[in-house]
């Protein structure tokens, strides 16, 4: 994963919910990725109905920032919203388009975060560690069970 990345969290309004996807995967993440500075990929998901605590937000997006391009990301995201209110106030299409107030179910959030270290994966910590074999094989012994 990136060092990087930008998090939104939004909700469809529900009669309009194919729609909003449709122009969320097909339209807005191409115009994000492709069009503004810095963002490398993305990513969209749904939450999974069963949880412990239903969530706030039923979809995330995830854009990946591309390596030493933070600030270029935020300045790029920070200009098309400005962008896109001057667009709109003048009666023009603006360069990214946004259909908030129409397909989305209330406010969506939008934050920036950075790592803080590489990723942990499974078995890092018995590599770390250096677990004799038989030690590893009787903890994995012990999981089968």
């Amino acid at each position: 994963m990136a060092a990087n990345v930008m998090v939104v969290l939004s909700n469809s309004k529900p009669e309009l919910d194919a729609e909003f996807n449709d122009w969320y995967t097909n339209v807005h993440v191409v115009d994000v990725v492709d069009k503004l500075d810095g963002f490398e990929s993305a990513q969209r998901f749904e939450l999974v109905p069963n949880q412990i605590e239903q969530g706030e937000y039923r979809y995330l997006a995830i854009y990946e920032i591309a390596e030493g391009r933070l600030e270029d990301a935020q300045r790029a995201q920070a200009y098309q919203r400005k962008e896109r209110a001057e667009a709109l106030a003048a009666g023009r299409k603006p360069w990214i388009e946004s259909r908030a107030g129409e397909l989305f179910d209330g406010e969506h959030r939008t934050w920036f975060f950075t790592s803080m270290g590489k990723p942990y994966h499974r078995g890092d910590a018995a590599q770390a560690q250096e677990l004799p074999d038989d030690a590893v094989d009787e903890v994995a012994q012990g999981a089968a069970k």
